[in-house]
């Protein structure tokens, strides 16, 4: 594949995923706020009801989402799109991408996987998810920007 098509390729990936978390992620705070004895049923005191917590939450984690893509994610974009672009013609997948991604990638769909057997509120797993699910998001905006103009990440 071109570098062009690695480059929107990832920023797919990484909207799929983002997108599939924040879904997540709103399913386990929306499920979470009406639960007796939930952070939002004690919230609901400063925001008026469970409901208004939720979505304060919700805010919360899509803004802290928001900062992560748009100040830490970009570095990783950064740095995939440089590496695609030092290679010279098609790039075959086990090349696209450095070992230390892959290892990311592995490390974090485990993380995913074992976080479902660990006691962890359903609140808190839906506020993460909202936010990786949202900076995932924001970083593929970048890989679709870079993919559109070729000297973004020139300097």
């Amino acid at each position: 594949m071109s570098h062009r098509g690695w480059i929107v390729f990832s920023g797919y990936l990484w909207f799929f995923i983002g997108s599939f978390l924040l879904y997540k992620g709103l399913v386990f705070i929306t499920s979470a706020a009406f639960e007796s004895g939930s952070t939002c049923a004690r919230l609901s005191q400063v925001f008026g009801s469970q409901d208004r917590a939720a979505t304060a939450l919700i805010g919360m984690s899509l803004l802290a989402g928001f900062f992560k893509g748009r100040f830490v994610l970009v570095k990783t974009v950064k740095r995939v799109i440089k590496r695609l672009l030092t290679f010279e013609g098609t790039i075959q997948i086990k090349d696209a991408y450095a070992p230390s991604y892959w290892a990311l990638i592995g490390m974090m769909v485990l993380l995913g996987m074992a976080v479902k057997y660990l006691p962890i509120p359903m609140l808190v797993r839906g506020m993460v998810d909202v936010t990786v699910g949202s900076a995932l998001i924001n970083g593929a905006l970048i890989y679709f920007k870079a993919a559109r103009t070729a000297d973004l990440f020139s300097s």
